[in-house]
C-alpha cells in the first residue's frame, strides 16, 4: 500500500524514497545513525548536520569522492578522503550535533526514538526548513515518522521531511559526523574530531 501523509508543511510517502525530488527550503538538516559495538553493548549514535547554502555544499561533498562511482562511507574511506570531507564541513560552517546512548542490542529502537526526538526539537528551534533522514527499512521509516509527529503539538512538524538513500550526497555529511563521533567515543584517533570541535563544527553529547 502506498501510504501518503500530509500536514501543513509536508507531503511525502514513507514507502518510497525521494532521491530525485527537489529539496524545499534554505536551511536543511541531514540525519544518519551508527551503532559501534563496545564490550557487550552498543554506542547508539544519531547525528544531525545543519547545512546552509546546500546546493554548493552538495556539489563539494560529491567532489570528495572524485570520479569514482562508489558512495562515501566513512568506515571505508582513507584519511585523505576523510580530511577532504572535514574541510567541506568546516568551510561550509555546518553544524553537526551528535547524540549518543550506551544500550544493549534490544535498546536500539528506543534509543533512536529518543535521540531523533531531541534532534527534531533542536532543529525546529534552529529554524531548519527541510529534514532528510537516511532511509532504513520500511519499519524503521514508519517509526521515525511516528516519532516526528508525536514530537510536536497536534502532530504538526514545523519543517518538511523525507527519507533518502545513501545516493544523496548531502547524507554523506551525516555519515561523516557519525564516523568522526564514533572514533572519538571509542578512542581510536580523534584528530579530525579535535579539529572540528575546536572550529565549533561538531558537538557530541550523551543523553
Amino acid at each position: 500500500m502506498n501510504e501518503r501523509y500530509r500536514n501543513s508543511h509536508t507531503i511525502f510517502c514513507v514507502d518510497r524514497l525521494n532521491d530525485v525530488e527537489s529539496i524545499r527550503g534554505d536551511v536543511i538538516a541531514v540525519v544518519d545513525e551508527s551503532s559501534p559495538e563496545v564490550g557487550g553493548g552498543i554506542y547508539y549514535i544519531v547525528a544531525a548536520v545543519v547545512i546552509f547554502d546546500w546546493p554548493e555544499v552538495r556539489e563539494r561533498v560529491r567532489n570528495v569522492v572524485g570520479a569514482r562511482t562508489s558512495l562515501f562511507h566513512y568506515r571505508r574511506e582513507g584519511r585523505e578522503a576523510i580530511g577532504r570531507m572535514a574541510a567541506v564541513l568546516e568551510e561550509a560552517e555546518a553544524v553537526a550535533s551528535v547524540l549518543w546512548r550506551s544500550v544493549g542490542r534490544r535498546g536500539q529502537v528506543e534509543a533512536r526514538r529518543d535521540l531523533l526526538t531531541a534532534h527534531a526539537r533542536r532543529l525546529a528551534r534552529d529554524g531548519v526548513s527541510h529534514l532528510i533522514v537516511e532511509s532504513g527499512d520500511a519499519a524503521t521509516n514508519q517509526r521515525d515518522r511516528r516519532t516526528l509527529l508525536r514530537t510536536f503539538a497536534d502532530g504538526v512538524v514545523p519543517f518538511s521531511y523525507e527519507w533518502r538513500s545513501k545516493s544523496e550526497p548531502l547524507l554523506w555529511a551525516a555519515d561523516a559526523a557519525c564516523g568522526i563521533a564514533s572514533e572519538f567515543l571509542l578512542g581510536g584517533g580523534s584528530e579530525v574530531y579535535d579539529r572540528l570541535a575546536e572550529a565549533g563544527i561538531i558537538e557530541v553529547s550523551n543523553i
